[in-house]
């Protein structure tokens, strides 16, 4: 493969000088090109209303800034790409010899921390065919020119790769949807084989948790391949860093805003130290935001307005040179709509095993190929492929490449042992999801998902019909695929009459090969000895325990005879009590 470095270092106001050079196939080129060339606030300003304001009010005369913003991009990526490559006869020579082959190409761009943010480099453009490098090379990266620590790089086959999602919603139900990107890295990685994928939540969401989670999947010799961090980023000088910095918001109920600013620096060593590869980071904001028109104009006393960009830009590069191998972001603060597309198409192509550097030079493609977006008004064209830059020492690959097309083979590993719930497992009698599909709630599951996280027995209610079962099953299989328990879903209803006892066969039913296995007979034993096995079981293994309909229990509606009597009544309640105190959650 052939591989063009970039490596820019600033001169002075306005100066640069960048060194070229391409390596690969058997040859070595190399060039120095000095040039005047600045990006100005008022482009800055531009771009980032563009990105993110335009298509919320996209309203005359929104349109037409729109298009002459666009035009600019273009302008801004061909003057780059001049004083790049044709300041000089060594510099063209390169071009030329890399030019018939740049989609098979990695290009790398290598910047201090400092100079990350002064030229948007992912809009490089080549005048002749008007199309972006980073559209056209195999992978378009931003490296660290000598990083503090070591990088850690995956080697060999991973086996399951491990990946720890952290969404952190400080803001509550009035924050980004809670699984408008996790619905989409799922999707994406429902090309990969299920057994090669382990995907954990972390829960509650907090930079002491995450620290402490990591560490232990370390001890455990099994740290995780990737963290993923769905939430927000701030550009600051009031973090805990003298001067302005970019920060991740971790959510931390013991403070007043419920969030905590983590910077690059922690997150970095914490990465570095538990061996965790790759970081992804998205920051996503809501539709609801009152956007300026029109570009804010820029003058000399104007507060600096690319500041919001940098905050992940530099958060990245920070971590990048803690000795991470791989980080993902997004430049700026995208549409849900966009990060959703784009960690889709991101985990599929990892799922087929290609690198880091590749998959995200691939969700820019797709980005580009398909930009069309739907934010406040109908569907508007939006250029928002230079918004992922991605961070690499080196090619990163966690799944094994897929070669070739053929038959798909199918693979059939059910024994006769294997026949009921497990692990992670669900209920049969869980209520299937609707044919549509299921939409919306997320508020909902997002308070069912923070309330476990310290009550193990929560209550949800509505109006008949309202859809309490429906969610009750969405958030199960939410759960359960995301590490919110270790053991099986047990769904029981109480629309038709169920004791105690005939409750208690349905947790026989799901523990019965590890009932069976430790030598206990389910069947054999009488109600007492059922319920203290029941509890001594969910004491050591967690499991989600849905009740469904039990105000059936009470009489419902109100003033309606009850089929439970009394001592029925008790018999289940002081059940629930006792599995509070166990690792049981329903």
């Amino acid at each position: 493969m052939l591989i063009l470095r970039l490596t820019q270092v600033a001169e002075g106001r306005k100066r640069n000088r960048v060194e070229l050079s391409l390596e690969g196939r058997g040859a070595r080129h190399a060039a120095v090109s000095r040039f005047v060339f600045a990006v100005t606030e008022q482009d800055r300003e531009d771009v980032r209303w563009y990105l993110e304001d335009f298509l919320q009010y996209p309203l005359d005369p929104a349109p037409r800034i729109a298009r002459r913003i666009e035009q600019r991009m273009a302008e801004i990526g061909r003057e780059l790409f001049n004083a790049v490559f044709h300041s000089n006869d060594d510099a063209r020579d390169l071009w030329a010899a890399l030019r018939p082959n740049l989609s098979d190409a990695r290009v790398e761009i290598v910047t201090t921390v400092e100079e990350a943010s002064l030229f948007p480099w992912e809009l490089l453009r080549d005048p002749k065919t008007n199309i972006p490098l980073a559209l056209r090379a195999r992978s378009f990266i931003r490296a660290h020119p000598q990083a503090a620590e070591q990088p850690h790089l995956p080697e060999g086959d991973l086996g399951t790769i491990r990946i720890l999602l952290v969404i952190c919603r400080p803001g509550g139900a009035d924050d980004v949807p809670f699984r408008s990107v996790a619905s989409r890295l799922m999707k994406g990685l429902s090309e990969a084989d299920p057994d090669s994928v382990h995907l954990d939540v972390l829960r509650p969401p907090t930079f002491e948790q995450l620290s402490r989670v990591l560490r232990e999947a370390k001890s455990n010799a099994a740290p995780y391949h990737v963290v993923h961090f769905d939430g927000h980023g701030t550009y600051t000088e009031r973090g805990p860093r003298d001067g302005a910095h970019g920060y991740l918001l971790f959510e931390n109920p013991a403070l007043q805003d419920n969030f905590q600013l983590i910077d690059g620096p922690a997150l970095g060593s914490l990465l570095s130290e538990t061996q965790v590869p790759l970081l992804i980071l998205n920051s996503c904001r809501s539709a609801h935001a009152d956007p300026p028109v029109k570009p804010v104009a820029v003058t000399s006393g104007t507060t600096d307005l690319h500041a919001k960009i940098r905050a992940l830009g530099s958060l990245a590069h920070e971590i990048t040179e803690t000795g991470a191998s791989a980080v993902v972001a997004m430049r700026y603060n995208v549409y849900v709509e966009t990060a959703g597309q784009f960690i889709a198409e991101l985990y599929e192509a990892l799922a087929h095993g290609y690198t880091v550097g590749e998959a995200v030079t691939l969700g820019r493609k797709q980005l580009a190929a398909q930009p069309l977006r739907s934010i406040a008004f109908d569907p508007l064209p939006l250029e928002d492929w230079p918004v992922p830059v991605v961070f690499e020492a080196a090619p990163v690959t966690l799944f094994t490449r897929r070669r070739g097309a053929g038959a798909t083979k199918i693979k059939i590993t059910l024994g006769k042992d294997e026949a009921s719930p497990k692990h992670r497992a669900l209920d049969p009698q869980l209520p299937r999801r609707p044919d549509p599909g299921f939409f919306g709630r997320d508020d909902t599951l997002l308070a069912l998902d923070r309330a476990f996280d310290t009550q193990s027995i929560i209550l949800m209610h509505a109006w008949a019909g309202g859809g309490k079962t429906t969610t009750a099953a969405e958030f199960a299989r939410w759960y359960a695929l995301t590490g919110g328990v270790e053991g099986p879903v047990i769904f029981t209803s109480f629309e038709q009459y169920k004791p105690l006892a005939r409750v208690l066969d349905e947790f026989g039913t799901a523990f019965h090969n590890e009932l069976t296995g430790s030598g206990v007979h389910w069947l054999a034993l009488d109600d007492d000895s059922r319920i203290k096995i029941a509890l001594q079981v969910m004491g050591q293994i967690s499991v989600l325990w849905i009740w469904d309909n039990v105000e059936s229990v009470a009489g419902f509606p109100a003033g309606t005879p009850s089929l439970f009597n009394s001592n029925e009544q008790r018999e289940l309640s002081e059940f629930l009590r006792a599995a509070r105190d166990t690792k049981a959650k329903g």
